[in-house]
């Protein structure tokens, strides 16, 4: 037998089928994870794109493991509904995180960082010196 098709099976082998899985926690941590990701994206055109990375690919392959459960028939309907959605985002998360190590390589080269992190350092210099007073 086949374990692809467990209601298949369960209905030859004279056994019930299996509940299907609760995956209520499972994509309320996949939203907070792809939340968390596309702004470490964002943010890390300013710092580093690569925790962004990261966290978009940790959740695109959790995504991609809940849909091959669904395959697997082992959720209902409404829970496979979010995981094909959040598995819609995490594919579009994907493509925002190369587009984001692009555009990092791109300032990088074009000495973006270099001009926005000395100004930043004279301007944390300045408050600095004037919190003390001088």
């Amino acid at each position: 037998m086949s374990a692809a098709f467990p209601k298949v099976d369960a209905l030859f082998d004279g056994e019930p089928p299996p509940p299907p899985v609760r995956v209520g926690p499972r994509v309320k941590r996949l939203r907070f994870l792809l939340g968390v990701a596309i702004f470490f994206d964002v943010v890390g055109l300013v710092f580093s794109v690569v925790p962004g990375a990261a966290l978009t690919l940790w959740a695109w392959l959790a995504a991609d493991t809940e849909a091959a459960r669904i395959e697997a028939g082992g959720h209902d309907e409404g829970a496979a509904a979010a995981v094909l959605g959040l598995r819609n985002v995490a594919r579009w998360a994907m493509v925002l995180t190369v587009a984001c190590l692009l555009a990092q390589a791109w300032l990088l080269h074009q000495g973006f960082y270099t001009v926005v992190w000395a100004e930043l350092y004279d301007a944390v210099l300045r408050v600095w010196g004037r919190l003390r007073g001088g």
